[in-house]
């Protein structure tokens, strides 16, 4: 089992890193705003059962971020910090999962490094800070995953299955179908590579199909009976079945979208993925089979799918932090026999390479025309200089290169934590063009999703779409009004005839909020 006072000071440093500045950076692009404004609406009327947006029906999510975050208004007010809370606790379950699961299969000292690989990965600390509910679904997903592998390996209790399906439960009410149908596909996976058809009995618990009925289906049942056939268009066959099938939701990528993600994701713990994998002995190992399933399964499943966004790939990253954690156990006592081209020289190599990629994120924004660019160079320099030192001492003092890496892999959050702020807030975020607003409706003409959705939180829901220079014109006619538009948009404003327009505010992808009046 886990050593209690490591464990709680990796919580305590899980949780440090990602309170610090919480509250700094805006909710980013459009989505963000919308599932909070969701959640303040459910807060003000009551209404648990059908998500509204704008007072109507938002049926494209299930509730529990809702819930979750709704309950965090409740106590600390409507702030970006209570609408990030509910994935801060989702990473720090997962964590600590991830921490768990590794000291049953592979001993506490592994469970703890990779407890420390899942705590300080880019991926979970950006993820962990969103008012979305990405990490919510990977929270869940990886405990059932890995409960149904404690279960099967002969590692946990007869309870492990029907907590398993709670889980699941709580994954399908936090994203959908992708709850259940993950930990599913995992678990088939393993039953037809090992031929343990027995597992198949064991995985389908009558009490574990209970369970998850209990806590998924009243939900499900209740919005369906209140929204019928338009729950099913819009939830199930939009937002999932569309959403896997196509590049509806305008979110395309290539195949092997997520390679890259995952090793950026990781680090500086990514050159450490090449050792994990390659002392895996799926042959001799039970749990390696599990281990290597659960990673390779869902990493082909959203590979396939037509919609692509970094933060889908979550689920997968708790068995490459244990993979990397086993390793980096390995390496610390002198016991890493990894075959050529996956041992240290080969993983430092790789992170020394990442590295070096990363160190050009100052150029990238330079060029991009971002005026705050300099912000990034300390945190580049940062990860060119951990990964420079991890090469050099890899072979000749392994605990010192893991040292370097816990260090350098906690000091690169904390500087991505204080440059990325003023960064996000100019690209990704609206929250700036509201401010002048003051409260008053916002009419949006042609402005970018990201710069117009953050009015939905920023703006207490006062913004709405127009039909077109003809609809605003007639709404000046009354006084002057405000306009949110587009770069395009704005210059047939400033060149109609019969309207004055003053500038109040610029922002992302060109939009400007206008204050629009008859001459």
């Amino acid at each position: 089992m886990l050593p209690k006072r490591p464990t709680a000071l990796l919580l305590a440093l899980t949780a440090a890193l990602l309170l610090f500045r919480l509250g700094s950076v805006p909710l980013i692009g459009p989505d963000g705003p919308r599932y909070a404004r969701v959640a303040v609406e459910m807060r003000r009327s009551g209404d648990l059962v059908t998500p509204t947006l704008a007072g109507q029906p938002w049926l494209e999510k299930p509730p529990l971020y809702y819930w979750l975050a709704a309950a965090a208004f409740a106590v600390l007010g409507e702030t970006e910090t209570a609408a990030r809370l509910p994935s801060v606790a989702a990473a720090l379950l997962l964590v600590g999962g991830t921490a768990f699961f590794g000291a049953r299969l592979y001993g506490p000292h592994a469970g703890l490094h990779a407890g420390f690989v899942t705590a300080t990965a880019p991926l979970v600390f950006v993820y962990g800070r969103a008012a979305a509910m990405d990490m919510l679904l990977a929270a869940m997903v990886t405990g059932a995953t890995g409960l149904f592998g404690l279960r099967f390996l002969g590692l946990a209790g007869r309870y492990a299955v029907p907590a398993a399906w709670g889980l699941m439960a709580l994954a399908t009410l936090a994203k959908g179908p992708l709850g259940f149908l993950l930990p599913g596909l995992i678990v088939a996976g393993y039953i037809l590579a090992t031929r343990q058809w027995r597992l198949a009995r064991e995985a389908l618990s009558p009490a574990g199909i209970a369970l998850f009925l209990l806590v998924a289906a009243p939900w499900h049942l209740l919005v369906w009976r209140d929204q019928g056939r338009a729950f099913v268009d819009v939830f199930l066959l939009n937002h999932n079945v569309q959403r896997f099938t196509s590049t509806i939701h305008r979110h395309p990528g290539p195949f092997v979208y997520y390679l890259p993600v995952l090793l950026v994701g990781l680090f500086p713990w990514s050159g450490l993925v090449l050792s994990g994998l390659g002392i895996a002995r799926p042959r001799r190992s039970p749990a390696d089979v599990f281990l290597l399933l659960w990673l390779v399964l869902p990493l082909l499943f959203f590979s396939a799918a037509g919609s692509k966004l970094p933060g889908y790939i979550l689920p997968c990253l708790a068995p490459l932090a244990l993979l990397v954690g086993r390793a980096a156990h390995q390496m610390a006592v002198g016991e890493l026999n990894a075959p050529a081209g996956t041992g240290p020289r080969a993983a430092a190599m790789l992170t020394l390479l990442i590295a070096c990629v990363l160190a050009a994120a100052p150029l990238l924004l330079r060029r991009l025309g971002e005026p705050d660019w300099s912000l990034a160079i300390p945190f580049s320099a940062w990860c060119f200089l951990v990964g420079l030192g991890f090469r050099l001492r890899t072979e000749r003092d392994p605990v010192a290169a893991l040292g370097l890496l816990r260090v350098g892999a906690a000091g690169a959050l904390v500087l991505l934590a204080l440059a990325a702020p003023p960064i996000l807030a100019r690209r990704e975020s609206g929250r700036a063009l509201f401010v002048r607003a003051g409260g008053r409706e916002v009419l949006v003409w042609g402005a970018s999703r990201t710069a117009w959705m953050a009015g939905y939180f920023y703006n207490d829901g006062k913004v709405r779409e127009a039909a077109g220079e003809e609809e605003i014109a007639a709404a000046a006619a009354s006084g002057p009004v405000l306009v949110l538009a587009g770069p395009g948009e704005r210059r047939r404003l400033e060149a109609a005839p019969g309207l004055a327009v003053d500038v109040l505010a610029e922002g992302p992808r060109g939009a400007a909020l206008l204050q629009v009046r008859r001459r």
